[in-house]
């Protein structure tokens, strides 16, 4: 007999139910973040509570003797008002009395902790009520579950439009599901269970009027049951066919007929519980018209036998469902809903929370003074919660925002929400504020947040803008100079124009010019190859920026970030990590937490020059995670070593998908330097297209060139003059020496090396020059390298040694650097090179495998990287994320990933089994 057919509905659930079982048993690529989407009344509450019940099931024992916790919390419509109230609750950690900025790294951390011990599951029901702050830590959420058992679930109504839910669902690994309609079949059962009798004549005709909202179909029957036109005899329910004419076809009208019947003080009591907008006892509730409670007991009552109304803890009322308190709500006349908020607004219990009361005082709407007051006060206690401040300014009305106080409000907000690396609304909060700025003062500052704001997502072309716009009021000389100095700060970022040849501005003037004069001027002088002076000028506006924060200015310029770049540049990798770990701890002191994102590039860029190319992709892609929230726009040095992180390590099709994302995306290239090109050139080299690679090399060779970026040429120099020799193409190769001549300061010492080893190759090949030369030059700049910390760069210069070696038929030679160079490929990971270097030897008679030298097997404790094993040792030690990150001055996310790689690797499944197993070492 063929199995009976599965409604729509019970086919969604069922992927749902699989969706989360793969969550649970952590299979490659599967979604941690599942969201239940639809409606009021479509019953995602009971869902939620279905697929919940499934877990013990899905989990099933663990032979590592873990379970599965599970964590879960409803949002209210008073949620939204309460920062961090429902993340708080759902990880049973107590909100402090004064809440610190750090508190979402607090909660984050108590994530980590929870996930240490095994499987986490956390349950958030009615996201769409959640307070901001909440939501976007389930954003750092749902990238951290790619590296922890963690699984998410949501559900949410379609509406309200929340912008820091919107901004969770975009995210890559969530995936959203909308509830299907239930089956006449699926009803029939629903009715069943409800009335505790057999549908009959009537009924089916009643719940076809639902459309399949189960919320709907149950409202419809106890109307039915109220208006004594739904009858039930001997087990069988029946409706009176005049009943079933008058039934309305919409929920809330349902829902309104329902609730009309209550009788006048059991309706006054849920205008009161609507009003108040979330759980509330009966004293609370009496107090606001200072009634008895006593008095309220045959109302609640009442209420309760209807089943609009529910208990919970701490002898709270609350509505069964929140579509009661919607009807219940839209149906009250505004006037006794602003004498009601204004009741709530002056209660005792409500005074406690400054966001309630302006919540309260704004939806009352008497006084727009007394609004302002009360925003200005609740503004005071949410620096650390910037998106719920930003959701209260939202409700305000006109006559409210143009108050004096909140022009100000304004301008306190939009630079708060820059230093958490929310661009994107801080530029909307500062051009909302400048529609009612009225003095050139505010005018200026609020231009200067909004100038930051759009400088950093990368639009350029609004900013030049603004400077524009900003320089036409009538403001003073040193404001002129600031706002040309910005204009050209931004010039050199977007690199459209080639990098000028003259100074900015004379050096005698570095102690007193603006600070993004000096960081414009030290970028110019980077791109140029003078990487000393360069250095010598960021070192000083890093220095100024920290005297300024010092005085109590919370601005910051970014001179922080530029500092390790352009000593990694100068002295090489580790210098450069010396200096990210001082200038981290600066930005910890600043509180500029939108520079994280930054710092984790330029480590993940230090990483990769040391050949840690694991490493490198962990610390890229936990700087990326953290943009991808932000909508910064200056990624292209990050995305391109990501890119060739992914190249180096043989996932070519990695690279080929993020340079295709890239291309779409319409960012700028950060200083003019075409890095994605360079990687699309490498790519096309590794995948044999020799040729094209060779004519795709010329293109972006010649970009870089006349832009001058001269300090990043001798490195991808090599790249194409190894492209050039095995494509043939003599007239790339002409190109590139002829190129270095024009090189208009020395270069350091590695990136020097690079270029004598370029000219020997070329000479090779164009001149007939003795290939041993080449080994000789080779060999001395992989020591150049090695000496910097470029383990990349010594990697190429030993395959350039390797295969001249082998072109002057001293095989023997060629065979021992050759090993040499795959014993060190190998170890870093660096597939593509390995399998390079032995198809480049095979023409010469040289057959090596290119693992015939690994040296680091693939699981177990020699396995992992060295960062890896570090990691692992203070797992051992009884060190948690955030003190292993504050250990080795790296992010709790980028550890996180570490530790998961070390996890499979070790063949374990939780961080509790790493430790016993490094302790037992």
């Amino acid at each position: 007999m063929p199995a009976p057919q599965l409604s729509r509905r019970q086919v969604t659930i069922a992927d749902l139910t699989d969706a989360l079982a793969t969550a649970l048993n952590a299979a490659p690529g599967a979604s941690r973040t599942l969201v239940i989407a639809s409606g009021p009344g479509t019953g995602k509450s009971h869902i939620l509570r279905e697929l919940l019940d499934t877990l013990p099931t899905l989990t099933g024992p663990r032979l590592d003797g873990t379970v599965c916790t599970l964590r879960r919390a409803e949002a209210d419509d008073l949620s939204w008002r309460r920062p961090y109230a429902v993340a708080a609750a759902l990880l049973d950690h107590d909100i402090p009395t004064t809440v610190p900025d750090d508190f979402a790294d607090d909660l984050y951390a108590r994530v980590d902790d929870l996930c240490a011990r095994g499987p986490l599951v956390l349950a958030l029901d009615d996201a769409h009520h959640a307070d901001a702050a909440s939501l976007d830590l389930f954003t750092r959420l749902t990238g951290a579950a790619r590296d922890l058992p963690l699984v998410l679930i949501l559900t949410r109504r379609h509406l309200p439009n929340r912008q820091s839910l919107t901004r969770l669902l975009s995210l890559p690994g969530v995936r959203e599901w909308d509830v299907p309609p239930m089956s006449p079949a699926e009803l029939i059962a629903l009715a069943a269970g409800a009335l505790h009798a057999t549908p009959g004549a009537g009924v089916e005709e009643v719940l076809e009027r639902s459309g399949g909202n189960p919320m709907h179909a149950l409202s419809l029957l106890r109307s039915l049951r109220q208006t004594g036109d739904l009858h039930v005899q001997d087990g069988v329910a029946t409706v009176d066919p005049d009943g079933v004419a008058t039934v309305h076809d919409g929920i809330k009208e349902v829902i309104g007929s329902h609730l009309a019947l209550l009788d006048p003080t059991a309706r006054e009591l849920t205008q009161k519980l609507a009003v108040w907008g979330g759980p509330a006892t009966l004293t609370e509730i009496a107090a606001l018209d200072g009634s008895p409670p006593a008095a309220l007991v045959g109302a609640a009552q009442t209420t309760i036998d209807a089943g609009v109304v529910g208990t919970g803890p701490g002898d709270t009322l609350h509505f069964t469902h929140d579509l009661y308190a919607d009807v219940t709500y839209e149906r009250l006349a505004p006037a006794l809903r602003t004498v009601l908020h204004q009741a709530v607004a002056d209660h005792p219990a409500a005074r406690r929370t400054a966001q309630i009361v302006a919540h309260h005082t704004i939806a009352a709407g008497t006084d727009a003074d007394r609004s302002a007051a009360a925003v200005t006060a609740a503004r005071l206690e949410l620096d650390y919660a910037p998106a719920v401040a930003v959701e209260l300014l939202d409700t305000l009305p006109a006559d409210v925002t143009a108050s004096k106080n909140l022009r100000l409000m304004h301008l306190n907000l939009a630079t708060a929400l820059t230093h958490t690396g929310q661009f994107t609304r801080a530029a909307q909060v500062a051009e909302d504020g400048l529609a009612h700025a009225t003095t050139v003062e505010e005018i200026a500052d609020l231009h200067q947040v909004l100038l930051f704001a759009v400088i950093t997502k990368g639009d350029t072309k609004r900013a030049r803008d603004l400077i524009d716009q900003t320089l036409a009021l009538p403001i003073d000389d040193d404001t002129i100079t600031e706002l040309e100095d910005l204009r050209r700060y931004v010039g050199i970022m977007e690199g459209a124009e080639p990098v000028p040849r003259e100074p900015f501005f004379d050096l005698s003037e570095v102690e007193t010019r603006p600070l993004s004069g000096v960081i414009a001027e030290s970028l110019r002088r980077m791109l140029l190859g003078d990487l000393n002076e360069s250095l010598r000028l960021i070192l000083i506006a890093s220095r100024r920026d920290a005297d300024d924060g010092a005085r109590g200015d919370n601005s910051s310029s970014g001179a922080n970030i530029w500092v390790p770049l352009v000593e990694q540049y100068a002295h090489g990798a580790g210098p450069a990590a010396d200096l990210l770990r001082s200038v981290t701890g600066l930005r910890a002191n600043r509180g500029a937490d939108w520079m994280i994102a930054y710092h984790e590039f330029i480590q993940g860029g230090i990483e990769l020059d040391l050949g840690r190319v694991s490493d490198a992709a962990a610390s890229f892609d936990a700087g990326l995670e953290r943009v991808a929230t932000a909508d910064m726009g200056w990624t292209s040095l990050a995305v391109g070593g990501r890119i060739h992180a992914a190249i180096l390590s043989g996932d070519l099709a990695d690279a080929a998908s993020r340079i295709d994302e890239w291309n779409t995306g319409g960012l700028p290239d950060q200083l003019g330097i075409p890095v994605i090109d360079a990687t699309a050139v490498q790519l096309l080299e590794a995948t044999r297209k020799l040729r094209p690679a060779a004519a795709a090399a010329m293109s972006v060779w010649i970009r870089a060139h006349e832009h001058g970026a001269f300090m990043w040429m001798p490195e991808f120099g090599i790249e194409c003059v190894r492209i050039g020799l095995r494509a043939g193409d003599t007239a790339l190769l002409r190109r590139i020496v002829t190129d270095l001549d024009d090189q208009p300061y020395p270069q350091a010492d590695w990136a020097a090396r690079d270029v004598d080893l370029i000219r020997a190759i070329v000479a090779t090949m164009l001149s007939g020059a003795d290939p041993m030369t080449v080994v000789t030059v080779g060999r001395a700049t992989a020591a150049a390298h090695d000496t910097a910390g470029f383990q990349i760069g010594r990697a190429r210069a030993l395959e350039e040694s390797a295969c001249a070696a082998a072109m002057a038929g001293d095989k023997a030679l060629a065979r021992g650097i050759a090993h040499e160079t795959l014993a060190l490929t190998q170890s870093m990971g660096t597939v593509t090179i390995s399998e390079r270097l032995c198809s480049r030897l095979r023409p010469h008679g040289l057959r090596l495998t290119p693992g015939a030298t690994r040296t680091r097997p693939q699981t177990g404790w020699e396995s992992l990287t060295r960062t890896e094993r570090t990691i692992a040792e203070l797992v051992g030690e009884g060190c948690n994320g955030p003190e292993i990150a504050e250990l080795l001055h790296i992010s709790t996310r980028t550890v996180q990933t570490h530790v998961s790689h070390a996890l499979t690797k070790l063949g374990m499944r939780t961080r509790v089994e790493l430790a016993a197993f490094v302790a037992g070492r």
